[in-house]
């Protein structure tokens, strides 16, 4: 019997990738595990149903797919323990997280695609409640940045 593969991921390996990336590409890392957390977790209880586009460090596309927030117990001290489309993902790997007013959602097989409306301006005032963000405004809405 042939063995499928007896590769593992190696995260310690992957850290130092990521870490030499965010050394050569940007000037300044914005927040911290405990922002990050802190952040998401004020978001799983203001608005849960919040959709947001990711961009990760090292990822060629300019944000990666639409995709609802962790839950509060996918938030771990280091990285958020969500399947996402691939896995866990370190904090410090969210180049930024975008909040758009209108969220396309797409459809399939026989559920049509549609647009939904997100109130960004409600969130971002709570947001600016709790703490200091390295927030961005723009006509789409707004984007939180780790890095730049």
């Amino acid at each position: 019997m042939k063995s499928i593969s007896n590769k593992t991921f190696d995260f310690v390996n992957h850290e130092l990738e990521v870490d030499k990336i965010i050394r050569s590409k940007f000037n300044d890392s914005q927040m911290s595990n405990a922002k990050w957390k802190k952040l998401f977790m004020y978001l799983a209880h203001i608005c849960p149903k919040a959709h947001a586009i990711w961009k990760f460090v090292g990822s060629d596309n300019d944000g990666v797919a639409l995709t609802g927030l962790p839950e509060i117990d996918e938030l771990e001290e280091t990285f958020i323990n969500h399947r996402f489309w691939f896995g866990p993902m370190y904090y410090k790997e969210i180049e930024w997280v975008s909040f758009p007013n209108v969220v396309k959602k797409r459809g399939f097989e026989t559920v049509p695609s549609q647009n939904i409306s997100q109130d960004t301006d409600f969130i971002l005032s709570e947001l600016i409640k709790i703490g200091h963000w390295p927030i961005e405004e723009n006509a789409n809405g707004f984007i939180i940045y780790g890095h730049r």
